[in-house]
């Protein structure tokens, strides 16, 4: 059972109103039209190329992915397309019917399922590959749910996960410039990243993610996204290009993860 019913129910609520984007894309939900516009903006944050670095899909072919928060299943369509067998898990059946959907319409197939990530509907030693981008950090325990992955990852497993970095720009610069501005508590700045009424967000340091993370092995972290919209206004509208370039991989909003399961 999970440790915190109420609030992730809280979570749920707010998602299954609020899909990932959804109110930057001018097309209805489950549309070609809503997909290409998605991954529009999705590949403006992350390239195709670094998506397939990062996700490493063609090596996963034949073999079992599980995506946690799988979304409208862009991530986990990428792993379907490149012959992986894959299942996908998220909170709220508007994810699950967006993923679904984009199934149809490439012609592949998964597993969907609802559920959450401090409870994984899975047994044991399950996965060769788990992924999780942009969601842990809602989730009320992020240590219950790497607890879950850990148990349904197989022995010399995957583990490639996102999460909202503190020693970033926006969260260091941005945010406290914006804090001292209109009173509000940086806390409730990460929520309202996702959108107002956001019940949860969080962010992690490199150190805080590898405690997170400490019963794994083979760790790699790495720092990635920095827009001119993440800095102050006055800041951002001057900086050229290639110092933006410089500091992304340093003071990015994105911190990632790579990591195995022993």
């Amino acid at each position: 059972m999970s440790l915190n019913p109420r609030r992730i129910e809280d979570i749920r609520k707010f998602w299954e109103s609020h899909p990932v984007a959804a109110s930057a894309i001018p097309h209805p939900l489950g549309t070609p039209e809503y997909f290409q516009c998605y991954d529009r903006l999705r590949e403006a944050n992350e390239s195709v190329a670094f998506s397939y670095r990062l996700h490493e899909y063609r090596e996963f072919s034949s073999r079992r992915v599980l995506d946690i928060g799988c979304g409208n299943g862009y991530v986990l369509s990428k792993y379907a397309l490149e012959g992986a067998q894959v299942y996908g898990v998220d909170i709220t059946q508007t994810a699950l019917d967006l993923c679904s959907r984009r199934f149809v319409l490439l012609g592949s197939d998964g597993s969907l399922c609802q559920g959450n990530a401090e409870e994984l509907p899975f047994k044991e030693a399950m996965f060769d590959c788990v992924c999780s981008m942009g969601v842990l950090h809602h989730t009320p325990s992020p240590a219950r749910a790497v607890e879950e992955i850990f148990r349904v990852l197989k022995p010399q497993g995957r583990f490639i996960v996102m999460m909202y970095h503190r020693n970033s720009a926006l969260f260091r610069f941005t945010f406290s410039v914006r804090s001292a501005l209109t009173g509000k508590p940086t806390s409730e700045l990460v929520d309202e990243v996702d959108g107002p009424g956001n019940p949860k967000g969080d962010v992690y340091s490199k150190g805080e993610l590898r405690r997170l993370l400490n019963r794994f092995g083979d760790l790699q972290l790495f720092v990635g996204l920095l827009q001119r919209e993440m800095l102050w206004s006055k800041v951002g509208s001057v900086l050229p290009d290639w110092l933006l370039r410089m500091g992304e991989p340093h003071v990015g909003w994105f911190l990632y993860a790579k990591c195995i399961k022993p």
